[in-house]
């Protein structure tokens, strides 16, 4: 990381604060990508609009299959705090989704971000919340399998979408999307499912949750009741 020529599979939104703005970066496995920046008004005095358009960011980006957030800055700017309180207050389905962590470091200009992956910084935060973030996949396959509303193909997914059923979110193995990523159906059905605010997370060879998704089949996706 970063590699020129491959993205890998998202791993983390990284937000580098500084008084004025959210630099938002985007981490893969392979790269990593520039993301937006977002400008503070000069009339928001609390920063709760600032928040607000950042949180908004990070919700589009979690059908992509992010689900680590790795919010960066140093100790002269106070933003950092404030947002994760604001997170936690006003969007606490956001800590439900994500496995959030903080860095001491700045994360503004992309060669700040690119000494972080030197020092492995970066990757560090990535592997510590990849261990919460696998605990919470688990969590939510065995919920969903106990529930019953769980489809197991990618033929039975597109028989949902045609009777309009909304799917809340796909896992599948590392395995399976290499086997199907080529497949123009399994690219197509993702997407739909991608735009009706489904998430997508391939779920790599060495997470908790691997085995047990190879046991039923590499794909899983739970629809929304």
């Amino acid at each position: 990381m970063p590699r020129r020529g491959r993205r890998g599979y998202p791993a983390a939104i990284l937000i580098g604060l500084d008084n004025k703005t959210a630099n938002i970066w985007l981490v893969y496995s392979e790269s990593i990508k520039q993301g937006n920046t977002i400008q503070k008004a000069v009339d928001d005095k609390t920063g709760s609009k600032h928040n607000e358009e950042i949180v908004e960011a990070i919700r589009a980006l979690l059908p992509d299959g992010f689900n680590q957030l790795i919010i960066a800055s140093i100790e002269k700017y106070t933003r950092k705090s404030g947002l994760i309180e604001y997170i936690n207050r006003s969007h606490v389905w956001l800590t439900k989704k994500l496995t959030i962590k903080e860095l001491d470091k700045k994360a503004v200009m992309r060669g700040d971000v690119l000494q972080l992956i030197k020092m492995n910084l970066i990757q560090e935060s990535v592997s510590e919340a990849a261990g919460e973030t696998n605990e919470k996949i688990m969590e939510k396959l065995e919920k969903a399998l106990n529930t019953g509303a769980v489809l197991f193909t990618i033929q039975e997914l597109s028989d949902a979408l045609n009777r309009e059923e909304s799917p809340e979110f796909i896992l599948v193995s590392e395995k399976y999307d290499v086997t199907w990523r080529r497949n123009r159906k399994y690219q197509r059905l993702v997407q739909l499912a991608k735009n009706m605010r489904a998430t997508f997370t391939i779920v790599k060879h060495d997470a908790l949750a691997y085995a047990r998704l190879e046991q039923l089949g590499g794909f899983v996706c739970v629809i929304r009741r």
